[in-house]
C-alpha cells in the first residue's frame, strides 16, 4: 500500500496542529478568552463569581471558578468560541463543558434537562 506525498504532509499538519493546540499557553488563552466573555454576557451580580486558576506547580491544571447561576453563560461563551479553536482544544473544552454541566446538573437536579 503506498501512501503519496500529499497523505503524508496531510498526517503531518494534523499531528502539528495537535500538538500547537494542547499547549499550556494556548490553553490559558482560551480560558481568558472565555471567561472575560462570560463575564460580558453575565448580569452585573455575576460578573465576580466567574474566573479560573492555573496551577502554579502543575501548569496544566486549571481550575474554573463559577457560581452555579453563572453556568449558563460560561457553557454558552465555551460554545461561542469553540469555532475558532483548533480540534484539539475543541475536544479539551468540550470535556470541560462536560465536567461543568454534570456538576451543575447534580448541584441543581430539576433544573437538568432529564425527567
Amino acid at each position: 500500500m503506498d501512501i503519496s506525498d500529499r497523505s503524508l504532509q496531510e498526517l503531518t499538519t494534523i499531528i502539528e496542529e495537535s500538538k500547537t493546540g494542547f499547549d499550556i499557553d494556548i490553553l490559558d488563552k482560551w480560558y481568558f478568552k472565555i471567561t472575560e466573555y462570560a463575564k460580558e454576557e453575565a448580569p452585573h451580580h455575576l460578573i465576580e463569581s466567574i474566573g479560573y486558576e492555573q496551577d502554579d506547580v502543575l501548569p496544566m491544571k486549571f481550575k474554573v471558578n463559577c457560581s452555579k447561576r453563572a453556568v449558563p453563560h460560561l457553557n454558552r461563551a465555551i460554545e461561542h468560541y469553540m469555532p475558532e479553536m483548533q480540534y484539539v482544544t475543541q475536544l479539551y473544552f468540550q470535556v470541560v463543558q462536560q465536567i461543568i454541566q454534570k456538576e451543575y446538573e447534580e448541584y441543581n437536579p430539576e433544573k437538568s434537562g432529564g425527567d
